[in-house]
């Protein structure tokens, strides 16, 4: 199986594992992976560490914060951040959001983020402003996979770098 194969598998792999942990307010789940010139991060968290509810929205009020958050991940160089030597660039960004007819239960945000960096052999962080950006946001726990590298991180306010 060749290289990138192996770690898109690997990244799938963890992804399941992360998606399949208990859904707890307050902490979210990374995955990072590193391959050549890309970096795909997949970020899953309750709606409710986001945007303080999980139902469908039911008013304009709640609508505009839905939208808000959209335009936020839409952004994702405001909200991860790579380091600035290695010159990554967000390439892609696929949201899932429950749809309007959603239930009132437990509802999550999964984000898929892909960049491209012209030096990836500079890339060794990523700062995640997400702690600012969402004052409920505890805890990211990670996980991170590059080539022959293999590794689970828990960030916070107080540690918010992913570093490796």
């Amino acid at each position: 199986m060749p290289k990138r194969y192996a770690l898109f598998a690997l990244l799938c792999i963890t992804g399941s594992a992360i998606a399949g942990e208990a859904h707890q307010h307050g902490v979210a789940q990374m995955t990072v992976a590193i391959e050549g010139n890309t970096a795909t991060i997949e970020f899953t968290s309750p709606l409710e560490n986001l945007i303080g509810f999980e139902h469908a929205p039911r008013n304009d009020k709640e609508r505009k914060v839905v939208q808000a958050l959209k335009e936020k991940f839409q952004k994702p160089e405001s909200l991860l951040i790579p380091t600035a030597a290695a010159n990554c660039r967000a390439d892609s960004v696929d949201l899932e959001l429950p749809g309007d007819h959603g239930s009132d239960g437990h509802a999550d945000l999964h984000a898929t983020i892909m960049y491209r960096c012209k030096s990836p052999v500079a890339l060794n962080a990523i700062n995640l402003r997400l702690f600012d950006a969402f004052p409920r946001l505890d805890r990211i726990k990670v996980q991170l996979a590059i080539p022959g590298r293999q590794s689970a991180v828990e960030l916070s306010r107080k540690r918010p770098t992913l570093s490796w």
